[in-house]
């Protein structure tokens, strides 16, 4: 085991919460240091973004959140001004503003843990009709829903930067402030923005979806290399952006066969003139060096190994797009008249959940089937796994026992984990699940109230329809891959958590993601040893109770 690998294990194991004791964390919240969670860049010019009102979100039906699954199927849009607008709008920006007495905040359409919003977004692109004259590196700012510009570039860079992809490919870069969220939630930080970062991820490829594109993840970039393209390389102190990955948007039903650009562009943005000084998030900061030594260690060189084609996926586990079949039996998920934008504006965490409410079985089976990663482009930008199973607290579900459950997302793994797992569980599966899902009952009892307590106390793992703890491959990764590998399992969790949120309100429940539970204890429960297997994020599915005190204004005024 190198050092890089052993340093992640130590921050891995140092970030647990425990029935004893929490993850080390800040004694009491300076409110007055409080970080901005709004970065914008003095001194750019401002590109300001088309919106749109509630009322005209409600009235496009078309595309259906159904379709999205399929978005070589729409026809891709071209890329201009209206478009990029729509792909920012329905990923990254405000989605409501609230306000309770004197106070007022904004959430945003890509959730983030405490509404911190460690994750930052930008846009590389040739030009863009109405919008960009030539080939350029924007970053978003969502309180304006505006691009910022902070680069231009030569059609030559262009050419070099866009070989080997799609015509109509532009790019989409992600960066982390770990301070934004450290702030709050001390040494669990870095956990915590990689949740985020996936859930950023998936909002993009549903965004990019709904307008007939796909993203794929390039895999094969390095950490530096990223950095330089976004002009975040040599970046110092607390609220230094920390580059975490580049995706490629291209039109739906074309081939994406690069997983990096090409590295002879990269010379020519270190001569780049980079415009705007970033704004000052905090007056102070705390320092927390092991958030430091993980973002260090699991910095990711330039690989070549990841272009080859993926194998197909075995027949029995093909699962369906849109009113797909499986073996010559239709799918139905009942969501073809369901608005993909509608769903995505109105997605909400969930603050406290109905206990007197059921889901239907027909609406929890078709949540399990989504998350299988068979012909979904939003699992397209996980080029090495799934790595994450689901762990399932079954509270009320009609037609299913009360019980803890295990939900496999890829076949061949169920003798491993009953090797790996308690001897006494049942490894049951229920009479109404469907033949192409492996579901296992493995103990039969109510325990809502156990799954709150492992959710550290939280009442909405106990009142939801059902908590599911996403429980990680993890050591055989780590080992394969690298230390580069730890961030990448837990945005995979994140991308999970934002497909379960847009399931849910699809469906007329609503969920939430839980960051803090118990990690060992739950291990404990289940008989695990070692660190073959790790809890790596919980999130809960439910019926919603109304908010109380809270007014909802819009994002943007009109």
């Amino acid at each position: 085991m190198n050092e890089e690998i052993e340093a992640i294990l130590s921050y891995h194991q140092a970030s647990k919460h425990g029935f004893k004791a929490y993850a080390p964390g800040p004694r009491l919240l300076e409110m007055e240091i409080k970080p901005d969670p709004f970065l914008n860049y003095k001194g750019v010019p401002v590109l300001k973004l088309d919106t749109w009102s509630e009322e005209d979100i409600r009235s496009e039906l078309f595309p259906a959140y159904e379709q999205v699954f399929s978005p070589e199927k729409l026809g891709p849009s071209g890329l201009n001004r209206n478009s990029t607008s729509q792909l920012f709008f329905d990923s990254f920006a405000l989605s409501v503003c609230k306000k309770s007495g004197s106070a007022r905040w904004a959430l945003r359409i890509n959730p983030s843990s405490g509404n911190l919003h460690p994750t930052e977004v930008y846009f590389i692109s040739g030009p863009v009709p109405e919008l960009l004259n030539k080939p350029s590196v924007c970053h978003y700012a969502p309180l304006s829903h505006a691009l910022e510009l902070r680069a231009e570039f030569s059609e030559e860079t262009w050419e070099k930067m866009s070989s080997g992809f799609p015509e109509g490919t532009f790019f989409i870069g992600f960066t982390s402030i770990y301070w934004r969220v450290a702030w709050k939630y001390g040494i669990r930080a870095f956990r915590y923005a990689n949740h985020d970062l996936g859930h950023a991820i998936a909002a993009l490829t549903f965004a990019a979806a709904g307008l007939g594109w796909r993203t794929r993840l390039l895999e094969d970039m390095g950490s530096e290399g990223i950095a330089k393209l976004l002009g975040v390389s040599g970046r110092q102190g607390p609220e230094k952006e920390e580059s975490a990955c580049l995706l490629a948007v291209y039109p739906a039903g074309k081939e994406c066969p690069s997983g990096k650009i090409s590295s002879s562009a990269l010379p020519d943005f270190e001569k780049l003139s980079w415009n705007g000084v970033p704004n000052r998030l905090s007056p102070a900061h705390v320092e927390w060096a092991d958030i430091e030594k993980a973002a260090s260690v699991t910095r990711k060189e330039e690989t070549e190994h990841f272009n080859e084609k993926k194998p197909e996926l075995k027949p029995e586990r093909r699962a369906s797009g849109l009113s797909g079949t499986i073996s010559g039996y239709k799918i139905h998920s009942g969501l073809e008249t369901v608005s993909l934008r509608s769903v995505i504006h109105r997605r909400r965490s969930a603050l406290e959940m109905n206990n007197s409410a059921y889901m239907d079985k027909e609406s929890f089976y078709g949540i399990l089937r989504r998350t299988l990663p068979d012909k979904n482009p939003v699992f397209e930008t996980l080029a090495f796994g799934p790595f994450a199973h689901l762990l399932l607290f079954v509270n009320r579900v009609k037609g299913l026992l009360p019980g803890l459950y295990i939900f496999l997302r890829k076949s061949g793994e169920k003798e491993d984990f009953k090797t790996a797992f308690r001897s006494d569980f049942l490894w049951e599966k229920p009479e109404s699940c469907p033949y192409d899902l492996e579901l296992y009952l493995l103990v039969e009892e109510e325990l809502h109230d156990f799954a709150a307590q492992l959710s550290c106390g939280q009442r909405k793992a106990a009142d939801a329809c059902f908590t599911a703890c996403m429980l990680s491959e993890f050591e055989e990764p780590l080992k394969t891959s690298g230390s580069w590998m730890y961030p990448y399992l837990f945005r995979e969790c994140g991308i999970l958590g934002q497909l379960l949120y847009l399931e849910a309100e699809a469906r007329g429940f609503r969920g939430c993601g839980i960051g803090c539970f118990f990690d060992d204890p739950l291990h404990e429960t289940l008989g695990l040893k070692g660190i073959e297997y790790q809890d790596l994020y919980h999130f809960a599915v439910g019926s919603p109770l109304q908010e109380i005190g809270a007014v909802t204004l819009p994002a943007y005024k009109e």
